[in-house]
């Protein structure tokens, strides 16, 4: 009975101590659809994929220069934009969880064919070297593919009752 008091207590406290690693290296990926209004041209979808979720109240920043944005390609247009060819620091914010701004652009063929997606809510999309634009509503969603992981607190809870379980059965052996 005292080695499987011994080992519960080993693996409680393995995933007690293993687990906020492992949050560090999360990356969660957004699905982005760009839906031009009445009289524009062009919309379409992409996705983003960002080192950790955003922060549930107050501003999170994801851009290269900080090493938090992994991904961001959509397709507007018949085009494809990528992180690959963007010029300037491209940006993307999060205001209380929610996709709040992205700020990107990227040059195509020169300097006549410059292309920039700005928005803020909403979207614009510049093109012929911004002498046209496109606007409309953008909305963000969780792609199905994240896998929920854990707080450190659930963990925690988790232990916890593992450890009082463990510990009251061990009493009552030696009664």
């Amino acid at each position: 009975m005292r080695s499987l008091f011994k080992s519960v207590i080993f693996f409680t406290l393995s995933l007690v101590f293993a687990a906020p690693a492992t949050l560090l290296a999360d990356t969660v990926t957004y699905n982005l659809t760009l839906t031009p209004e009445a009289g524009s041209v062009y919309g379409g979808a992409g996705s983003i994929t960002l080192e950790g979720t955003p922060l549930a109240t107050g501003l999170t920043d994801y851009s290269v220069a900080n090493g938090r944005l992994d991904n961001l390609v959509f397709e507007i247009g018949g085009q494809t934009f990528s992180l690959a060819g963007a010029t300037g620091n491209t940006l993307v914010e999060f205001l209380d969880g929610e996709l709040r701004d992205i700020t990107f652009s990227e040059t195509m063929n020169g300097v006549n064919g410059r292309f920039t997606l700005d928005s803020t809510d909403r979207y614009a999309f510049y093109y012929d070297n911004g002498q046209k634009a496109s606007y409309g509503d953008f909305s963000a969603a969780l792609a199905s593919d994240n896998a929920p992981v854990p707080e450190p607190g659930s963990l925690a809870l988790l232990a916890t009752g593992l450890l009082g379980g463990a510990a009251e059965s061990f009493r009552r052996v030696r009664r």
